[in-house]
C-alpha cells in the first residue's frame, strides 16, 4: 500500500509544480486513470480488511461461547 500512495504522491507533486510538463506531454488523462485504479484498489483492500477484522472478532466470541459451554456442561455432570 505504501508504494500505491508514493506513486500517487509523485504524481500529486507533477501536477502541483509541473503543470507545463503534463499539459505539454498530455498525460492528464493517463494521470486521472492512474489515480481512479488506484483509489478503487486502496478501496477494495481496506473493505477487505475490515471483513477480515470482523470475521476474527465472531471467531473469538464463537471460541469463547464454546468454552462457557463447555464448562456447563461439565459443571452438570459433576453435580449429578
Amino acid at each position: 500500500m505504501l508504494t500505491w500512495i508514493c506513486i500517487m504522491l509523485a504524481m500529486g507533486l507533477l501536477m502541483l509544480f509541473g503543470t507545463e510538463f503534463v499539459i505539454g506531454n498530455n498525460l492528464l488523462t493517463p494521470i486521472g486513470m492512474v489515480v481512479t485504479l488506484i483509489c478503487i484498489g486502496l478501496g477494495i483492500r481496506m473493505s477487505s480488511l475490515r471483513r477480515k477484522g470482523a470475521r476474527e472478532k465472531l471467531s473469538l466470541r464463537i471460541k469463547e461461547l464454546e468454552d462457557k459451554v463447555k464448562e456447563l456442561t461439565e459443571g452438570k455432570g459433576q453435580q449429578q
